[in-house]
């Protein structure tokens, strides 16, 4: 990358004369910031406010940061290079809130803002049944309302959902996608046969960028509900399979030797019919 690039860091160092609680105010006003966020500032480790920026550009951020009391560095983004800091007479007095907007390092409103991994999980359960009303509602209304609702049509409400299904799903990927700084078009990968099984487990296990990318803030903590769908369920889920297969393994076993006979006796039944 050119060397005439910058990042802005934040090591929970507080300018001579200011106080942590004041500063901790001034900078949850100033980043938008919640207590989780907070935390993560005053941990002594480097935190990146803003980056990708000319020294000119990133300068009004740096004295942002030290009018709320915060000490910060600007770093070069190729050559770790450390550019001098603003000399305290040299920054206006009149106000400038240029980190009051917390969407990202461009300052710009994000369409598809990031997600976390507990959210990822939660959205995947809304996949999941939209996939079974792809499947099962145009079934019903062809078995019972074939009369009133034509067979095409029914074709018609199968692809609609579908679409919608796959435009859902791509969604929610490029948001997590979002959360590591990668492009939303990666989501396209879902399409591939076998590698999307691999993709979503990616998706799944691997933590976002812990600071702020261009695509926003880190995503707040889940709440209570994205919680209890995105972790507690399928944990919960796989314990009780997991148990179930343990104690049921004779039974299992005698099902799976039978699957050939069971895809005999309904499934090519009913593609001859359709046939």
């Amino acid at each position: 990358m050119d060397e005439s690039f910058y990042k802005l860091i934040f090591e929970g160092e507080i300018l001579p004369g200011f106080k942590e609680r004041k500063v901790r105010k001034n900078l949850k006003e100033l980043l938008n910031a919640d207590k989780a966020e907070l935390k993560r500032l005053f941990s002594g480790k480097p935190i990146i406010i803003r980056k990708n920026l000319t020294a000119s550009e990133i300068r009004p951020y740096e004295i942002a940061m030290m009018k709320a009391g915060a000490h910060c560095r600007i770093i070069s983004m190729a050559s770790n290079e450390e550019l001098p800091p603003t000399p305290p007479e040299a920054i206006p007095e009149q106000d400038q809130k240029p980190l009051a907007k917390p969407s990202g390092s461009s300052g710009k409103f994000q369409l598809l803002p990031r997600m976390g991994r507990v959210r990822f999980l939660a959205s995947l359960w809304i996949i999941v049944l939209l996939g079974v009303c792809t499947w099962w509602v145009p079934g019903l209304l062809t078995t019972h309302l074939t009369p009133f609702y034509p067979p095409l049509e029914s074709l018609h409400l199968t692809l609609g959902l579908t679409t919608i299904t796959c435009l859902f799903m791509l969604t929610v990927a490029a948001r997590r996608l979002h959360d590591f700084d990668h492009s939303g078009w990666q989501s396209l990968v879902l399409v591939i046969p076998g590698i999307n099984l691999l993709f979503l487990l990616w998706l799944v296990f691997s933590s976002g960028t812990p600071d702020t990318n261009r695509f926003g803030p880190p995503p707040h903590s889940a709440g209570t509900i994205a919680q209890v769908f995105g972790l507690w369920i399928p944990l919960l889920t796989l314990v009780t399979a997991g148990t179930y297969g343990w104690l049921y393994q004779n039974e299992l076993q005698q099902l799976v030797a039978n699957v050939p006979e069971i895809i005999d006796q309904l499934v090519l039944p009913a593609l001859e019919e359709n046939l």
